[in-house]
């Protein structure tokens, strides 16, 4: 499949996804000098769409007022889409971050968690739409070691070295036109590589894309029943809401933060 990246950063999620047999196609990023505020996206081209808005007014770790900016590249991802009109789309956040629901698309959030694959640490939300409402993703689900390590971050300040092997990359891997601070940021930004791998096979295998060429079998005629927290696990209980009392508190831990008040939106700061 062919698909256009959005919010590229250094391109972890792209490595992740061409690594599982696509073609990335990598669309503009501040990073490089790009704005997505500009682009527009050739209709039709694309299978897919991928890409994770910038998360920092979503985060819990914000200790100021939101920019608004979140909320805007929300808007410029939804618009894209819209625009490139693909099979399916993929967006990845914090779990703060607001739904994202595209007219003509199917929708399903859930979550992900580094730890279920790895012994590191790192819980990122997913939203995925596809125009066909019975397709969804299903992200095969562990659990989290007790002395999982903590995940790399932007703002870390452990060596790169370590926050390279934290992430998934290959020892030879380097941003040598950066700085070391610069370089920690960027890798920090990325999703991880095995996360990603796991997203993108995910998605083949969703779309009917089987690395072995065996049959997949078609989607159901009419969309499963979800967990409302989100995991994006199915409800096989006709009364149930959740999958489990884990899922229930999850919600409501969400529920809890939207009571708290809206993220604003204003013009970001030049």
């Amino acid at each position: 499949m062919l698909i256009l990246s959005l919010f590229p950063g250094v391109g972890l999620l792209d490595l992740a996804f061409g690594c599982e047999g696509f073609c990335v196609v990598r669309g503009p990023d501040l990073l490089w000098g790009g704005d997505v505020r500009r682009f527009s996206p050739p209709a039709g081209r694309f299978d897919g769409v991928i890409g994770g808005p910038p998360c920092q007014d979503f985060s819990a770790a914000r200790r100021d007022a939101p920019t608004g900016y979140g909320l805007e590249m929300l808007d410029e991802f939804r618009r894209i889409v819209e625009a490139a009109a693909p099979a399916w789309w993929l967006m990845e956040n914090v779990d703060r971050v607001p739904d994202v629901q595209i007219d003509g698309y199917g929708w399903q959030r859930l979550d992900i968690q580094l730890a279920w694959y790895t012994p590191v640490r790192r819980l990122r939300h997913i939203q995925f739409g596809h125009r066909s409402p019975g397709i969804t993703l299903q992200i095969p689900r562990g659990s989290v070691a007790p002395n999982a390590e903590p995940a790399a971050l932007a703002c870390d300040s452990r060596p790169w070295e370590e926050l390279r092997r934290l992430q998934g990359l290959p020892d030879d891997f380097d941003l040598s036109p950066f700085t070391a601070e610069a370089k920690r940021r960027a890798i920090g930004n990325g999703v991880p590589i095995t996360m990603g791998r796991v997203l993108a096979r995910a998605v083949r295998e969703a779309c009917g894309m089987s690395v072995d060429r065996r049959p997949i079998p078609q989607p159901e005629s009419s969309p499963p029943r979800l967990c409302a927290c989100g995991c994006g696990r199915r409800v096989t209980s006709p009364a149930a809401k959740y999958v489990s009392g884990t899922c229930r508190q999850r919600a409501k831990r969400r529920r809890d933060a939207a009571a708290a008040g809206p993220v604003t939106r204003r013009s970001p700061a030049t």
